[in-house]
């Protein structure tokens, strides 16, 4: 009988799965292993593959489609075998009109859905479609963002006949609450009243605010709605989700602290120009990154009490050194994994850093190059950025953040003023794992790896 792919569950957490697209279409003969469709997760794309040799006969959920995991998206048949009746096949979550980034765009800005053109897959309505279509109205004609309303308010406001535009939102990010409209229901209301007196006898606003009214001296046209109007809503989902959640839950669950001390890199900035200057084509490139790896990987050894993390009221010490590094991405953060960086030498690290740095930016992370880090390492020194602190990323113990190697004036070991590049070292821990003075001898570590890095041989 035919053999169904299931939607896989690659991550713990993981609930459901979206079909970024299919490597195989319906009647398409396949083998087993062989990759048939990529499905996106909040981290990563992953292949997907058959589970049997046959033809690909049935496809129950389109590109686009999030469909909960373990249920069937498509059937591999023996030639010539029927197909399971239809009503024997779960339903999968076919994908609607518009993605839902396009549905929650078009609702805050009243756009009516039925007016876009869609050019996704099948006709389906895209974000960019949306944005598209607004442009051609803000071109066509003054077009003015619509208020984001919680549903139950825009309700209310069509009942009590409140237009929204002249509503303050007190929720979060400005948005507008039905006590909002009611608020502005009242004072409309009051207005009225107002009115009606005001025609029967002029209102002498100088009685009522008493002899100075000079501070009430409103002069030119003012504005009705003071809030800012909106350029474009970003709703949270995917990676960038996935980036909130677990900042969120390290910033609630985990008391942090941060320690920082200043490094002179001049000779781990010659150590990486001797390399560039030297290296023939093939070999790895090396970077300022890849040699921090190695110092903390050699730091970490020395002190496993930061190669740690907090699980079920337990602090775990891992026998593998697994450091992340995150890699910035137009979407998101994402942090490949280095496995067992303290096996590696500086040019293992290098090549491995730029393959996973490469296929990061490419979107082509196995499931395995984001699993098992046991510490963090976030060099923003290429961005310009001086110094910055790093949230910890759970359930890691801490997190290094480093910034530029900027040239100081300091005074060397013969009390000689002298330039010198100078980086600053943040480490950011959880206090629940590790105590000021064991983070003070890692970085006290880290400083003499980086400015001694024949240490590390």
């Amino acid at each position: 009988m035919p053999v169904p792919i299931i939607m896989p569950k690659f991550e713990m957490a993981q609930e459901s799965g979206t079909i970024a697209r299919w490597l195989k279409q319906a009647g398409e003969t396949v083998a087993k292993g062989e990759a048939v469709l990529e499905v996106e997760t909040d981290k990563i794309t992953m292949e997907v593959e058959s589970p049997a040799d046959g033809v690909l006969s049935a496809i129950l959920a389109e590109a686009g489609a999030t469909v909960p995991i373990g249920q069937p998206i498509a059937y591999i048949a023996a030639q010539g075998e029927a197909m399971p009746a239809p009503h024997a096949q779960p339903p999968a979550q076919v994908p609607t009109r518009a993605t839902p980034i396009a549905q929650k765009l078009a609702e805050e800005h009243g756009v009516d859905l039925s007016q876009v053109v869609g050019t996704g897959r099948g006709g389906q309505i895209t974000r960019q479609d949306v944005e598209a279509f607004l442009g051609r109205l803000e071109r066509s004609g003054p077009v003015e963002a619509k208020p984001a309303a919680a549903p139950a308010a825009r309700r209310l406001a069509r009942e009590l006949n409140v237009s929204l535009r002249h509503v303050s939102g007190s929720g979060p990010g400005g948005r507008i609450q039905s006590s909002d409209v009611e608020r502005a229901a009242a004072a409309q209301r009051e207005s009225g009243m107002q009115r009606v007196g005001a025609e029967a006898q002029p209102i002498d606003h100088r009685s009522q605010v008493g002899a100075d009214s000079s501070s009430l001296t409103v002069r030119g046209p003012q504005p009705t709605d003071p809030s800012p109007a909106v350029r474009r809503v970003l709703p949270l989902t995917g990676m960038r989700r996935a980036i909130a959640q677990r900042m969120v839950q390290s910033t609630r669950e985990a008391p942090q602290f941060n320690l920082s001390v200043d490094v002179n890199m001049t000779r781990a900035l010659a150590v990486v120009e001797d390399w560039r200057a030297t290296h023939t084509e093939g070999q790895p490139k090396l970077t300022l990154t890849a040699l921090l790896v190695k110092v903390c990987a050699w730091a970490l050894q020395r002190h496993p009490a930061l190669n740690a993390g907090f699980e079920d009221e337990s602090i775990l010490e891992w026998a593998d050194v697994n450091i992340g590094v995150a890699v910035a991405l137009d979407e998101g953060l994402i942090v490949p994994v280095i496995h067992r960086a303290d096996r590696l030498s500086v040019i293992e690290i290098a090549a491995r850093l730029n393959d996973l740095t490469a296929r990061s930016r490419a979107g082509q992370l196995a499931l395995a190059d984001v699993q098992g880090g046991t510490f963090t390492l976030s060099n923003l020194g290429m961005f310009a950025v001086d110094r910055f602190t790093a949230i910890v990323n759970p359930p890691q113990a801490a997190i290094l953040a480093v910034g530029r190697a900027n040239k100081r004036m300091i005074v060397d070991e013969q009390d000689r003023p002298v330039v010198a590049p100078i980086a600053t070292l943040t480490v950011s821990a959880d206090h629940r794992i590790v105590d000021g003075a064991q983070v003070g001898r890692f970085l006290s570590d880290l400083q003499r790896g980086l400015e001694r890095p024949g240490l590390l041989l």
